[in-house]
């Protein structure tokens, strides 16, 4: 991560500002390289119901709850952060699938 100082050692709101601004290019980043592999692992899925996933689809959001307890993050808050998300790439997985199979 790019960030250059410590919370305690920013010395004004423009200096946290900048840092925040750091982490969340950095979050973004993240966000896109995890989707290279959601529209990776679309060439595994042969059905609407695999894409779906439902039993992992509530297991991914249930950890990632965990792990915001873990941070001292409120869980319902991320869980409510990986539903969109995983909700959206779901929706996404279904396009490339659809455009796989009409092929």
């Amino acid at each position: 991560m790019n960030t250059t100082k410590n919370p305690s050692e920013c010395k004004n709101k423009d200096e946290i500002r900048d840092q925040i601004d750091i982490i969340d290019k950095e979050i973004i980043s993240l966000f896109a390289k995890r989707f290279e592999y959601v529209s990776e692992i679309v060439k595994y899925k042969m059905d609407t119901e695999s894409v779906i996933a439902q039993e992992r689809k509530n297991h991914v959001i249930e950890m990632r709850g965990k792990w915001a307890e873990e941070f001292g993050l409120d869980k319902e808050t991320f869980e409510q952060i990986y539903r969109f998300l995983v909700d959206h790439n779901i929706g996404k997985e279904l396009e490339i699938l659809s455009e796989r199979i009409d092929v």
